[in-house]
């Protein structure tokens, strides 16, 4: 993130100064001769118009707005309408659009450490999770490679994954054996595999018609998906776990960056900070603690895994961990190192 976050602010800042100098994106326009001209950056997302992610952006561009006194305008195109879910990281680079929020597994080969976040049990809320994959990115230089092209803003995750069912509840590993189960990731493939499921990749916008339809007898999501994507509709079981956790970045094409200008750069640079990430994940935790809560007057039956029971998961999740670790290790990158910094600064926060 010393790239990342030093590149959101140096891309934020390069947003400003594309406004006073009147060079942007293939999207941007700019308007005005020199000082006080406004540079117009489009933003593309994944989430509906009305997700809170889509008012979390809002508030970012109304910051960035302010910061710059109104010389670099963002305009949101939520609900995939620039880019499809899994083009928005090329959308990006190649500046088919200025900036970018979305999912890092939608494209898992651009993002391979990024993905120590999606390992079981890696935090227990969003705010945590986010805090850690920020600290991560500022430490290590490796990070940098993930985002090759474009300059990160803020990164975040959602608050942990469970195990939602339709017709019948999961309480132990036996139960889980032969449901088909909607999956997040290539990562929770694995080890919904090792448990004797079959996992069906899928975005989250076509989960409520997969489980509604009984394409999927269930899904992995975190508490928040539950209310802002319906699930408490189609679902009546929760099996609590803490299983993995989504995980978001907001980026800025590179060149859009570079053109801002550093007086704009720095004015970025005032609200480019770990808060950003951290109020971002603080929003998946108050709509997943208030989804919890309304599950539980409504009816769901909720399942919580004790430490005795996690234990006997873990003999078939542990696997996914340790082949993570090889992998990233493969590809020349530190990752017992990543790995285990991570469940360090997961400890700091007890």
């Amino acid at each position: 993130m010393k790239k990342k976050l030093g590149i959101v602010l140096t891309l934020i800042t390069a947003l400003l100064l594309a406004a006073c100098s009147g060079n942007g994106g293939n999207h941007s326009k700019n308007s005005g001769d020199a000082k006080g001209a406004t540079v117009e950056l489009d933003l593309s997302n994944v989430w509906s118009p009305g997700h809170h992610v889509e008012e979390y952006i809002q508030s970012f561009i109304e910051q960035v707005d302010k910061a710059t006194d109104g010389e670099v305008m963002i305009t949101s195109y939520p609900g995939s309408t620039l880019a499809a879910s899994d083009d928005q990281v090329d959308a990006v680079m190649t500046g088919a659009v200025d900036l970018a929020v979305s999912v890092h597994s939608y494209t898992p080969n651009e993002f391979p450490l990024s993905s120590v976040m999606e390992l079981p049990q890696m935090a227990e809320n969003a705010h945590e999770g986010s805090s850690i994959l920020y600290d991560l990115m500022e430490e290590f230089d490796e990070f940098d490679e993930e985002y090759d092209g474009m300059v990160p803003l803020w990164v975040f995750t959602s608050d942990p994954g469970q195990i939602f069912t339709t017709d019948k509840p999961v309480k132990s590993v036996e139960d889980l054996k032969g449901m088909k189960i909607r999956s997040p990731s290539a990562m929770t493939n694995k080890w919904l595999e090792a448990l004797g499921a079959t996992p069906v990749s899928m975005p989250m916008d076509e989960s409520f018609e997969a489980l509604e339809r009984g394409v999927v007898d269930g899904t992995i999501a975190p508490w928040e998906a539950v209310d802002a994507w319906s699930l408490g509709e189609v679902v009546n079981y929760a099996t609590v776990g803490n299983f993995y956790l989504t995980t978001f970045y907001a980026v800025m094409n590179e060149d859009v960056w570079n053109d801002l200008g550093e007086e704009t750069q720095e004015q970025l640079q005032t609200i480019l900070d770990k808060e950003l990430s951290l109020k971002a994940g603080d929003s998946y935790d108050t709509v997943g603690n208030a989804a919890q809560e309304a599950a539980e007057e409504n009816g769901m039956e909720i399942y919580e895994l004790d430490e005795k029971e996690l234990e006997e998961w873990a003999t078939y999740i542990n696997p996914t961990i340790e082949d993570w670790i090889a992998d990233m290790n493969d590809r020349g990158l530190p990752g017992q190192e990543i790995y285990d910094r991570a469940k360090a600064l997961q400890a700091e926060q007890k």
